[in-house]
């Protein structure tokens, strides 16, 4: 018989059922919540990545690879002449006529001036004249005379140093010898003890006994004390020899500071012989200027001895006309310059300044390239490599020899000069290579992977530029060939900073 529930059970069984699907749609909606949360976290996290993005500097780059670069050092100076002079009269004078003006061509004794009147010398002046020209030549011997830079010292103290740093070196033998000694100086002490152990042995015997056998105990005993005399004198040589002999570290240190101590010397001589070197360029300089200043004493002193008439001025070289100082009518004196006259038919020269490293990538006799004149039959050939006078440290001063029918005073000449093309491990774009405080450097990008995707990192690589042409640069150091530089950017960058790449 089927037994059918009762209300209560119905409705038991109801609630049942009803809680049941409650519970079933709170999980589907909870479920659902997580979805939709899940959804926007993705899409926030999407766009968000994306706007980041989009905020980093944006850089370009370049492969780092090896290649070739023709080394050129470039340049623009001007067209000068070997040597420049005044023009000046001996006394006070009224200009009468100028006959030039700037960026004429002048013989020797062609007339540039026409005075008025006969001046005005008197004994005072001659003699004023005189002792100008006196203490003129007294300064001009005394430079002569002066005495060539003396480093006799300086090598006796370089020679003492590295006798010093010998003698360490020395050392360094003798106590890499000491451990060998100690063990020596053990043996011995042990030889000693055991030969005292010995005597005093035999000398209780030799108390203990009487008749034939003394003889036997004495016997034994001299030879004992025989051999007991040699081990003392064999422990104290290895005793004395060991007290002279360094440790392993002493020896070292004592070879660092020497080291330290020439290397400080040498570098001292050097630097001094530097400084010496620009300080006699100078000095050379100075003697010429000197020179002649003393030609143009004696010139005026002459012209007084005969009594002083002037009634033109002629040139005393011929040249070019670089300035004219005076006009008709001026009231000029011993004292002033009235023109300034660039010797021709020595030569003419550029020159311009460039650093260290660049000069070492030229050599004297090599043909430059004059890059902003055309049609022309001039020539430019690196006469000469000195120090910058400016900047002895680190700029060199590149002299060029110009010649041709074309060369003006004055003139403006961009020169390239440098060997042919050599090939490099690392070539990189000249926009590549940045500078700072601590020298020259690149900013290499990196990849690093996440979830959302690549990353991109900049790192600092230091590098030494080993050559440059108007594209490319070769360098060593901090790159391998292989990573991708930056070349160009929205935004200032360092190391360190997140970037994107133009491309992406």
């Amino acid at each position: 018989m089927k037994e059918f529930p009762t209300p209560a059970e119905s409705r038991d069984r109801k609630d049942k059922k009803v809680n049941e699907k409650k519970q079933t749609n709170k999980k589907d909606r909870i479920k659902n919540i997580a979805i939709v949360f899940l959804v926007i976290m993705l899409l926030l996290t999407f766009f968000s990545n994306t706007i980041m993005n989009y905020s980093l500097p944006e850089v370009s780059t370049a492969y780092a690879q090896s290649g070739n670069v023709t080394a050129k050092v470039r340049g623009t100076g001007t067209v000068e002449t070997a040597e420049d002079y005044d023009v000046k009269v001996t006394e006070n004078h009224v200009v009468g006529s100028v006959k030039i003006k700037v960026g004429d061509e002048v013989s020797a004794d062609q007339v540039l001036f026409e005075l008025d009147g006969t001046g005005t010398t008197d004994e005072s002046a001659l003699k004023e004249a005189q002792d100008t020209l006196d203490s003129l030549e007294l300064d001009y011997s005394k430079a002569l005379l002066a005495a060539a830079p003396n480093y006799a010292l300086d090598n006796l103290d370089i020679k003492s140093a590295r006798e010093e740093l010998s003698d360490a070196v020395a050392n360094q033998t003798k106590a890499a010898a000491r451990a060998s000694l100690v063990e020596q100086q053990a043996a011995a002490q042990k030889k000693v003890n055991d030969l005292q152990a010995d005597v005093d042995y035999i000398q209780a015997q030799i108390d203990s006994v009487s008749g034939n056998s003394v003889s036997k105990y004495n016997k034994k005993l001299k030879e004992k004390k025989k051999a007991l005399a040699d081990a003392n004198a064999t422990l104290a040589q290895i005793t004395s020899d060991l007290e002279g002999t360094p440790t392993v570290d002493d020896a070292n240190a004592a070879v660092r500071e020497k080291q330290k101590a020439l290397d400080t010397l040498i570098l001292t001589l050097a630097n001094k012989q530097t400084d010496d070197k620009v300080t006699q360029g100078q000095a050379a300089l100075d003697l010429k200027a000197s020179k002649k200043k003393v030609d143009d004493q004696r010139e005026v002193v002459e012209k007084l001895k005969n009594g002083g008439q002037e009634s033109e001025i002629k040139a005393k070289n011929a040249g070019v006309v670089k300035s004219v100082n005076c006009i008709a009518g001026d009231t000029v004196t011993p004292d002033s310059a009235l023109a300034s006259i660039a010797v021709t038919g020595n030569g003419y020269s550029v020159s311009f300044s460039v650093t260290k490293e660049q000069a070492k990538l030229v050599k004297a006799g090599q043909e430059a390239e004059i890059q902003n004149v055309w049609g022309t039959d001039m020539k430019a050939t690196l006469d000469s490599i000195k120090a910058d006078v400016d900047n002895p440290d680190k700029n060199k001063i590149l002299t060029f020899k110009i010649t041709g029918d074309d060369v003006t005073v004055g003139q403006s000449l961009s020169l390239s000069v440098g060997e042919k093309s050599s090939q490099y491990d690392v070539i990189v774009p000249n926009s590549a290579i940045r500078e700072d405080n601590n020298g020259k450097f690149v900013l290499v990008v990196n990849v690093k992977s996440s979830p959302l995707g690549n990353r991109y990192v900049l790192s600092r690589a230091d590098v030494e530029v080993l050559a440059s042409d108007d594209t490319n640069s070769a360098v060593s150091g901090g790159l391998f060939g292989y990573e991708y530089v930056v070349t160009n950017s929205t935004k200032p960058l360092e190391a360190g900073m997140k970037v994107r790449l133009a491309d992406q």
